[in-house]
């Protein structure tokens, strides 16, 4: 069982507006989410902004990302939620929509649903970090907390220098007892942010 004061970060690297084509960046973290019950709070990210020149197709999408970004914006999640689940009935294969509609599920407590839209996400683009970021935090939450041991591994092995990931490995390790792998997680963390834990 987890048992730690710290709390799992993940990133909501939204892209509401940016085109199919186009790769999201990581913005810096801005939002907290109320954490469901007794769980700790997790910092969300803000979404991404970035309208650039894509395929024509990519125009349709554009909008769909739009009016769900909205929705998010409000707070309207299951609005949002409609909107994706729509738009991945025309487009199936679309990482952004399985990405955000994952990043929607797990802001609203649906986990599971989460889950499985993170693992779609991965299965079309399994370079994307901020999935595995996602995916972990989800099966934390789920206190499915090796399976999100291995996902954070994967985060790292795309990108070692990621403190999120190293970050979240800790808490991971931590919660299970693991308290020597967590301290270097930590130290790393501490090292590439300059933030003291």
């Amino acid at each position: 069982m987890k048992n730690t004061s710290r709390a799992v970060v993940f990133s909501i690297v939204k892209c509401f507006l940016v085109m199919a084509v186009v790769g999201c960046a990581r913005p810096e973290p801005a939002v907290e989410i109320p954490p469901p019950s007794a769980k700790p709070p997790v910092e969300a990210k803000a979404p991404v902004v970035s309208p650039a020149a894509a395929a024509p197709e990519a125009a349709g999408l554009e909008l769909v990302l739009s009016e769900a970004a909205e929705y998010v914006e409000k707070g309207q999640l299951d609005e949002a939620a409609a909107i994706y689940e729509r738009a991945l009935r025309e487009r199936p294969g679309n990482f952004k929509l399985h990405y955000n509609l994952g990043n929607v599920y797990l802001e609203s407590g649906s986990t599971d649903k989460a889950i499985a839209e993170y693992k779609k996400a991965l299965e079309i683009n399994p370079e994307d970090r901020d999935s595995y970021i996602n995916l972990g935090a989800a099966y934390y939450e789920r206190d499915m907390v090796e399976d999100a041991i291995v996902t954070y591994k994967k985060a790292l092995a795309l990108d070692p220098h990621d403190p999120e990931a190293h970050y979240n490995l800790g808490v991971a390790y931590e919660s299970l007892g693991r308290q020597t792998e967590a301290d270097n997680e930590f130290a790393i963390y501490q090292e590439l942010t300059g933030e003291s834990l």
